[in-house]
C-alpha cells in the first residue's frame, strides 16, 4: 500500500504574528461587540422613528380610546416622552452583547399585556440587515490581522 505524508511548517514571522493576533481577538471580541451594539442602537432608534418591528412590520396602531386620552404625540406609537426609545443600552463583553432597556414597561410594550389591553409591538431585535452587519463586523474584526 502506497502512502504520502506532507509536513508543513510556517516559519514566516508575519504570518505567525497574524495568527497569534487572530487567536487573541477570538478570545476577546469586545470591540466588535461594542460596534454591533452601536449599530443595533442606531437601527432600533430608526425603527422607532418608522414605527416598525425589526422584521419591518408596522406596529399595531393605537386604539382610538387611548389616542383620545394620550396627552401628547397622539399619532406616535410607543412614544410619549421618548424614554423607551432613548433608554436602550448595551453591555458588550468578550463573547456577548446584551441590549435592551431598564424600563419596566419595556417588556409589556414588546410582548403585549392582555390584561391592560396592550397589543404586542415588537421593537427589540435584529433585522436581517442588522444580522448581516453584525456578521460583517465580526468577520472584519477577526480578519483584520490576516489582512496586514
Amino acid at each position: 500500500m502506497a502512502g504520502i505524508k506532507l509536513d508543513f511548517r510556517i516559519d514566516d514571522d508575519k504570518v505567525m504574528r497574524a495568527l497569534g493576533e487572530l487567536n487573541k481577538r477570538g478570545r476577546d471580541a469586545q470591540p466588535a461587540m461594542a460596534a454591533i451594539g452601536e449599530d443595533l442602537d442606531r437601527a432600533t432608534r430608526e425603527r422607532f422613528d418608522q414605527q416598525v418591528s425589526p422584521s419591518g412590520d408596522p406596529w399595531e396602531p393605537l386604539s382610538e380610546e387611548y389616542r383620545k386620552r394620550k396627552p401628547r404625540r397622539q399619532d406616535e406609537i410607543l412614544v410619549l416622552n421618548t424614554y423607551l426609545r432613548d433608554t436602550n443600552r448595551y453591555d458588550a463583553g468578550p463573547d456577548y452583547l446584551e441590549y435592551g432597556t431598564d424600563r419596566i414597561y419595556g417588556a409589556s410594550m414588546h410582548f403585549g399585556d392582555e390584561e391592560r389591553g396592550i397589543p404586542e409591538r415588537n421593537w427589540l431585535g435584529f433585522s436581517s440587515d442588522d444580522e448581516t452587519n453584525a456578521i460583517e463586523t465580526l468577520l472584519d474584526y477577526l480578519g483584520e490581522p490576516l489582512g496586514e
